[in-house]
């Protein structure tokens, strides 16, 4: 028999069973700290985009005005009715602010006298850049299936929260509209007769040249607004518009042009896009909501989709055509003095309109 001098205990080859689990735990627990963190360092980065974004659309907005002498367009506005109602300029804010925001290839696609829908805009692709600064990365592209660029931003074309109630006037009673449906800060420079209702003319006979559908308007110049720039939202995050074939999908409100060359399926116009003049909205309230139909900032935001109480589907729920984002506590929102400051998703109705209203005389403070 060999006899071992100095006899060494053999080294262990694994982790015993209750060892790995140990380990297993501790790692668990480690990334369980972890992710929260780089989520929220993710949303800072995101937000931070976002607000740099819309600073380059204040910004522009501001260049424009010293150009021209007055503001861009607010793409959709009051028509001259008796209570007002809803009209379309020939084109949208963003497409006014494109040679501000060093996108001058994209505005040289535009026969500026016809809209972006227009057979003569369509065959030179105009509308169809993906701009990079008109969107927020906190929310996820979903692309068009025409391949048109989208926006997350929307400019705040009026305001009809009836003060009283804090919904939309049609709720209350029915002289409210005449009283509480206003203008935002930016107005439309033309209105084309009959576009926001069921019967919209003919693509073709949409023309600048033509005073019989398009009427002049005037844009509205900073020292007409009269609550002050610095306390008048301008445009506002509404984040989270997709494609009507597209889930969560959206409908819009609005019939496109007859003979348009790129309608939704259901034949309504698609506001999500840049080009696109519904892509400025009201800020009215969820008045289509089975629940509280009371205005507020991200409205049905805690169910994608915005659950059975109020579907993104319908005109004023969630993301569709009212102030809305992916951030947490609230929206970004370019003020009429070019900064970007936050509207928190805890204000009152009454303090919204007060937001989005330049002459209406309320004693508001922005934080």
């Amino acid at each position: 028999m060999k006899i071992l001098l100095n006899p060494v205990r053999a080294r262990r080859q694994a982790f015993t069973l209750i060892e790995l689990l140990v380990v297993i735990a501790i790692i668990a627990v480690l990334v369980g700290l972890l992710v929260p963190a780089v989520q929220k360092v993710r949303e800072a980065a995101n937000n931070m985009s976002c607000t740099n974004n819309m600073k380059q659309l204040g910004l522009a907005m501001h260049n424009y005005q010293s150009s021209y002498g007055f503001l861009p367009t607010s793409g959709e506005g009051n028509a001259n009715t008796s209570p007002p109602s809803t009209a379309f300029d020939v084109h949208s804010t963003i497409t006014h602010l494109l040679a501000f925001i060093e996108q001058d290839a994209a505005y040289k696609q535009f026969d500026i006298r016809f809209p972006y829908d227009h057979p003569v805009n369509i065959a030179n692709g105009a509308g169809k850049v993906v701009i990079k600064g008109l969107l927020c990365p906190s929310y996820g592209i979903k692309p068009d299936p025409q391949m048109y660029g989208n926006t997350d931003y929307m400019c705040v074309a009026y305001v009809d929260i009836d003060p009283i109630t804090g919904c939309r006037c049609t709720l209350s009673s029915p002289n409210s509209c005449a009283l509480y449906r206003v203008p935002g800060m930016l107005t439309p420079h033309y209105l084309v007769t009959n576009s926001g209702t069921s019967s919209p003319p003919d693509i073709t006979t949409v023309s600048t040249d033509n005073p019989a559908v398009v009427v002049k308007g005037q844009g509205r110049s900073v020292a007409a607004i009269l609550d002050g720039s610095s306390n008048t939202v301008a445009m506002i995050e509404d984040a989270g518009k997709a494609h009507e074939s597209i889930s969560p999908y959206m409908v819009a409100n609005y019939k496109a042009y007859g003979s348009s060359g790129s309608p939704s399926p259901s034949g309504l116009r698609n506001n999500y896009r840049w080009a696109e003049p519904d892509n400025g909205n009201g800020v009215s309230g969820p008045h289509k909501a089975t629940d509280s139909q009371k205005a507020q900032v991200n409205n049905h935001k805690q169910i994608v989709g915005g659950g059975p109480a109020c579907p993104w589907s319908l005109n004023n729920c969630g993301p569709n055509d009212e102030p809305f984002s992916f951030h947490i506590g609230g929206v970004n929102a370019v003020w009429g003095d070019g900064s970007v400051r936050r509207v928190n998703e805890s204000i009152t109705p009454q303090i919204l309109r007060a937001f989005c209203t330049p002459e209406g005389g309320e004693p508001v403070a922005v934080e």
